[in-house]
């Protein structure tokens, strides 16, 4: 039951979904080019990697303390306001130049801290909401229109390669950090957690005993294995195509996410969520085909129709994957269970995603065997793969927990 009055309103899950998302909106997409300005071509890779290091090491442990010890929104006010100082950080380091070394050591700092916070905030919400199955899509796309408008605004004030886009980030993180104290209260769960595997969080995965639930997290990670180039690349092939307002143009998925996010109720109600997912993956591999296409008949239309299709594909399949998988755990599990979808997919799925996609763009792109076209085609093919072994793996059968439900 939330708190009377303005601290424990509702209308703050939607606020600091919308804060927490933009802050990153500002500099992920433009992360490639920032850094290429600066005549750090080398250093790209290492930066998309650190987040999904930090993700498989800090959101699990956070999680556990928030179904057991802490208040999940107390949790979050002071890791996204705390990391928030080495953002700020990471960003002076860059702009001053020097060693590459401390931009990427501020920027691991910042991201073992702040990791949990996308789990954390939607524990918050699944476990406020009222029917989260109808209503989840409604405050999750406050989180996307934060992205989308300072994307532009990015763009807009001509920040597209400049470090300034951190200042701005750190800025939203505070604000963040501070709206998170006035969440509804959501306290721990867990009433029999007990011994070292749950103090570390380890108990989550007994839910790989579920088949269902084992194949849908594989399928995260293996669908998060291509993703890695959505944000890493596709800017580096959207300025080789002479397209300047980088910033802008990767928010043309979130614009179509947006419309997802606000469909998911509705389809979640009437449709399987295997065929959800399915159509997801599908709209993951002519993502990368268009792209592909971009490549072999060099122009800016088929990378943004490819940009386009991955706001659906993110949205119904991993935000679709977040509501099925708290509907279908145990309550005492819910945050630890977030924070594992998190490991599978922008942990372990972005780290290995990370090495292979800069293995291979450095071989094809760079190196000439196959260019973006042959780049881009493998990556197709590997989310074709993922998206033959989920339709043959997933049953989607009833359980206790889930009957009468279409899963």
């Amino acid at each position: 039951m939330r708190r009377a009055g303005i601290v424990g309103h509702r209308y703050w899950i939607a606020v600091v979904f919308c804060l927490l998302a933009a802050a990153p909106g500002a500099w992920v997409p433009v992360l490639s080019n920032v850094l290429e300005a600066k005549g750090w071509d080398r250093t790209i890779m290492w930066a998309f990697l650190i987040p999904p290091i930090a993700g498989m090491i800090s959101p699990i442990l956070f999680g556990a303390r928030a179904d057991q010890r802490i208040s999940a929104e107390k949790l979050l006010g002071i890791i996204i306001t705390g990391g928030s100082i080495f953002l700020f950080a990471a960003f002076v380091a860059l702009e001053k130049g020097g060693s590459p070394k401390f931009f990427l050591t501020f920027m691991l700092i910042n991201s073992l801290i702040s990791a949990p916070g996308w789990g954390l905030l939607t524990t918050i919400a699944l476990n406020n909401l009222e029917d989260e199955q109808k209503s989840f899509g409604f405050y999750r796309v406050w989180g996307t229109i934060g992205w989308v408008v300072v994307g532009w605004s990015v763009s807009w004030f001509g920040f597209d390669d400049s470090a300034k886009v951190g200042y701005l980030a750190a800025g939203l993180r505070v604000l963040a950090g501070l709206c998170c104290f006035l969440l509804p209260h959501t306290p721990p769960r867990a009433t029999n957690a007990k011994g070292w595997r749950s103090a570390v969080g380890l108990d989550s995965f007994g839910i790989f005993r579920d088949p269902d639930h084992r194949v849908y997290l594989t399928s995260c990670f293996l669908l998060s294995v291509p993703l890695a180039a959505f944000y890493m690349h596709t800017p580096l092939h959207l300025r080789s195509l002479g397209f300047q307002s980088v910033a802008a143009g990767m928010t043309v998925g979130q614009i179509f996410e947006i419309v997802a996010f606000l469909m998911m109720g509705f389809w979640m109600r009437r449709v399987r969520i295997k065929h959800i997912m399915l159509v997801a993956i599908f709209c993951g591999v002519l993502r990368y085909a268009l792209y592909a296409m971009g490549g072999a008949f060099p122009h800016v239309a088929w990378i943004l129709v490819g940009v386009s299709l991955h706001g659906i594909c993110f949205t119904f399949f991993f935000e679709t994957g977040r509501v099925f998988l708290n509907r279908r755990v145990d309550p005492g599990l819910r945050a630890q269970v977030q924070a594992l979808m998190t490991f599978a997919s922008m942990g372990f799925g972005s780290l290995v995603g990370t090495f292979v996609c800069g293995w291979l763009y450095d071989r094809m792109v760079t190196g000439g065997v196959g260019g973006w076209t042959g780049y881009w085609s493998v990556l197709a093919t590997m989310c074709l793969a993922t998206g033959i072994y989920f339709a043959l793996g997933y049953r989607g059968l009833s359980s206790s927990t889930t009957s009468g439900k279409k899963h």
